[in-house]
């Protein structure tokens, strides 16, 4: 039986959303969990201490399913900065030594590894791409250039700006040789592409969830190695403390946390309203099925790619980058002016860099590639 995706959205017919890369709309039922949550602040003498702590241990485990790990690894945090404190917090640089990162890649993953190379005296080598190149190429050139030099490499599966593919099954293994350490941002990536971070088996791993994974603003997800469970949170949480559920006895202090990786929780992360939506949303995810919908995305964004084609635009080859989205380098015109005169036409979609950002979803159908493709021709 087929499902009504857009029936699930609050979409009106008249709005083409291409942003999904942005903010993705939340489904009804998430918005309604959310709301649910929030009431219950209503009667606070309804909610025990163990309610603090039940939601978010299921929401643990639903995302941890998802990407095919333990749910010890997972830790709730807010925000994909939060995560790369955290593993920065956790990762020592010294002088000499060489942080990778992806040219232009999201600041999130950016300005944290600044400061510790800035301080530390090290080198902070951006890697691009020569014409024609893959994301895997210019970044197995770089770690044989630099060597064991690298200490820690932080990527992204999915380029946020252009969708370009970078290939961490082929790159990690060469950065493991040299012994170093790798830090991943797959907030575009992580809720509409299979993930298998068992497989990866990165240091760190952060994702923002308002995206892909339609969860409300201030959930993100940190997958934190076994190795690091011993490590420094960068806040000191009562609630990861262990025996925290027994509200009674908090005066009682211990050094001893919570297992795994719930040490790197952030504090107040029992957000009712928040974690009910979230795990709605991530409910409603693994009912829809990681590759149904990565499946789904690839059919329209090939559709898009073709809209795209005919009105001039250099488009990649769906091979060399992401199923669910795409960059599209722009023909000779004001980005801004063309994203602006999209929205006059009830099209949504993003300018990053040179690139316009095309990021589609299940609710989009071929009535919204129809505005699309007239909105673009119009607006050049």
């Amino acid at each position: 039986m087929s499902i009504d995706y857009r029936a699930e959205f609050d979409i009106p017919r008249d709005i083409c959303y291409l942003n999904a890369a942005y903010m993705t709309p939340q489904p009804r039922r998430v918005v309604e969990a959310a709301i649910r949550g929030a009431a219950r602040r209503s009667q606070p003498w309804q909610i025990a201490p163990a309610d603090f702590f039940s939601e978010v241990e299921s929401l643990r485990t639903v995302f941890a399913g998802q990407v095919d790990c333990p749910a010890d690894n997972i830790a709730i945090v807010p925000s994909a900065g939060y995560g790369v404190s955290s593993a920065a917090a956790n990762l020592s640089i010294g002088p000499g030594d060489v942080v990778l990162a992806l040219s232009d890649q999201f600041a999130s993953n950016y300005y944290a590894w600044r400061r510790q190379v800035m301080a530390a005296g090290a080198e902070f080598h951006i890697v691009s791409r020569a014409a024609g190149q893959s994301w895997a190429d210019a970044l197995l050139e770089a770690i044989e250039l630099r060597g064991d030099r690298i200490t820690i490499a932080t990527l992204e599966g999915h380029h946020w700006a252009s969708a370009g593919f970078v290939d961490l099954e082929t790159v990690i293994p060469a950065l493991r040789e040299i012994d170093a350490r790798v830090v991943l941002d797959l907030t575009q990536s992580i809720g509409a592409y299979p993930t298998d971070i068992s497989s990866l088996a990165p240091d760190f791993m952060v994702a923002a969830a308002y995206k892909w994974q339609f969860c409300p603003y201030g959930v993100a997800f940190l997958y934190v190695d076994d190795r690091y469970f011993d490590g420094v949170p960068i806040e000191e949480a009562w609630m990861n403390r262990d025996g925290a559920e027994d509200f009674s006895r908090l005066a009682d202090f211990t050094d001893i946390y919570q297992p795994g990786a719930r040490r790197f929780d952030a504090s107040e992360k029992s957000s009712f309203s928040n974690v009910a939506g979230a795990l709605a949303a991530q409910r409603l995810i693994e009912e829809w099925g990681i590759g149904t919908i990565s499946d789904t995305l690839a059919r329209t964004n090939e559709r898009i790619a073709a809209v795209l084609q005919r009105r001039g635009f250099r488009t990649m080859a769906a091979d060399t980058r992401a199923p669910h989205f795409q960059g599209a380098r722009i023909p000779a015109t004001d980005p801004r002016k063309l994203a602006a005169r999209l929205i006059d036409s009830g099209v949504y979609a993003n300018v990053r860099g040179e690139y316009l950002r095309v990021a589609p979803h299940v609710y989009t159908d071929a009535e919204d590639i129809e505005r699309f493709d007239g909105a673009l021709g119009a607006a050049l």
